[in-house]
């Protein structure tokens, strides 16, 4: 789990997730539909077959991982959330990956 320094309030830490998984979401799914890889539908909607979707899912997981690592997410840093120092245990867990 992640230390906050301060401790942030639990709204903010979910509506930046909130926001964050709905920037890379559209963010990425557009660029993949301009890509070409999406079909669009009749009634103007957009759909993804099962190899553009699973490339989705692993474009937000890295947006997450990445950008988590290396200073916050793009909500966590307009919400001027700061991580603080790790935990020895959080240490240990970071080094299996």
């Amino acid at each position: 789990m992640a230390a906050w320094n301060p401790p942030q309030p639990v709204w903010k830490r979910n509506l930046a997730g909130i926001l964050d998984f709905l920037l890379a979401f559209l963010g990425f799914g557009y660029l993949l539909a301009s890509a070409g890889l999406g079909r669009t539908l009749p009634n103007g909607g957009l759909t993804f077959g099962p190899g553009p979707f699973a490339l989705l899912v692993l474009l937000i997981v890295a947006y997450f991982v990445v950008l988590g690592r290396t200073g916050g997410t793009v909500f966590q840093r307009l919400f001027g959330m700061k991580r603080g120092k790790a935990s020895n245990e959080d240490d240990a867990i970071a080094r299996q990956f």
